[in-house]
């Protein structure tokens, strides 16, 4: 937003000039969302992105997006282009809604900078208008006013956004109190509560809920016992925030009744999630390349190489023990990989315990629609 007024969407603004020098758009909203996705939104400057490209100046890039206004709005709208959304509604609408809504939480969870700036800019993109075009054309097949569906819209695109920035906000008060695992959780608690209050106290059912977060323990499976041991396996670095810790508000979403299961059949998903983490162009991607990022393959060999320098890629400077050749000799490193195999399984039971409770959340919203479409 600049001192002069709203900046207006970049749809309305002139077409980007010819490729120069080798920079045009893509190369740019790609780099954008490179820097977002490891940085969050505080790195996204003009000035990060020109370093980012290796650009003279930043003043460079003005002449494709006009203003960070519109490399944000380029940034939403393909961010909003991994969303896959039916052609037209079909006979399951609660089905195809579902689906919608847990892409799009996919998505956020892939850039968790999303949902901090998807409301300060209009959701006028191709990606963005198709998205919302179809979920009210699924509400005006069922016999809603425009209005009615407008509101049945807002209150799914509240809830999906609502739970993605509690997400990307928890995740990082882990990385500024540096909380690598659970147990540095449980440990703080400790350290604030001291000795856990009676439970006659006024607050009865907090007391147990704390007292069973402190007691956990995290073997090196991912899974918990009662017993107050905390297991040896140790936590990489990159460690997420354990499901279990949001019995105390400082971790990720806790699971629902069910979640070992549903998280036995999101484990492949989840791997695939974070492998294709930071894409940012997909060739093929209905409505993409309206007006502003085409389908630019360059483009996505760089976030695709992106994701491959992650930490589990297997790739030199991936920061993880044993993830290297080099680490094949030295003592110890059978250990350090069963260590980090364990942390990986506790990511993935994160994973699948939060979508759980994501998919719980939003089971009940629709269950409420439909309670009121009768």
């Amino acid at each position: 937003m600049g001192d002069q007024g709203p900046t207006p969407p970049i749809w309305l603004l002139p077409e980007p000039p010819e490729r120069g020098w080798g920079l045009g758009r893509v190369d740019i909203v790609n780099a954008a969302v490179r820097l977002a996705d490891h940085g969050g939104a505080e790195a996204l400057t003009m000035r990060a992105v020109a370093k980012e490209l290796g650009a003279s100046t930043p003043m460079s890039l003005y002449r494709y997006v006009h203003s960070k206004d519109g490399l944000v709005d380029l940034m939403l709208d393909l961010a909003n282009g991994e969303v896959r959304t039916p052609e037209v509604p079909g006979e399951d609408w609660r089905s195809e809604l579902t689906a919608v809504a847990v892409d799009t939480w996919a998505m956020t969870k892939r850039h968790p900078w999303y949902a901090r700036l998807v409301h300060q800019r209009p959701p006028a993109g191709p990606n963005a208008s198709r998205r919302t075009e179809f979920v009210l054309a699924t509400f005006d097949r069922l016999g809603q006013d425009l209005a009615s569906a407008l509101g049945y819209a807002r209150l799914l695109d509240g809830y999906v956004t609502g739970q993605a920035l509690q997400w990307a906000e928890e995740r990082a008060m882990w990385q500024r109190n540096a909380f690598v695992d659970v147990v540095d959780v449980q440990r703080q608690a400790r350290a604030w509560f001291g000795d856990v209050p009676s439970e006659d106290g006024p607050y009865p059912l907090l007391v147990r809920v704390l007292e069973s977060f402190l007691a956990e323990r995290h073997d090196a499976a991912g899974e918990t016992s009662a017993d107050g041991a905390v297991g040896a396996d140790g936590a990489g670095s990159d460690a997420e925030p354990d499901a279990s810790s949001r019995a105390v508000g400082v971790g990720s979403p806790g699971a629902r009744p069910g979640a070992d299961e549903a998280g036995a059949g999101r484990g492949a998903e989840v791997d695939r999630e974070v492998a294709g983490a930071g894409r940012a162009v997909e060739p093929g991607r209905r409505g993409s390349g309206q007006q502003g990022v085409g389908q630019d393959d360059t483009g996505r060999q760089d976030t695709e190489r992106q994701a491959s320098d992650r930490p589990g890629s297997g790739r030199p400077g991936s920061g993880r023990l044993g993830s290297g050749p080099s680490d094949s000799g030295r003592p110890g490193s059978g250990q350090a990989a069963e260590a980090h195999a364990a942390a990986d399984a506790r990511k993935v039971a994160a994973a699948a315990a939060e979508d759980a409770q994501f998919e719980l959340g939003l089971e009940c919203l629709l269950d409420g629609i439909a309670a009121r479409l009768r």
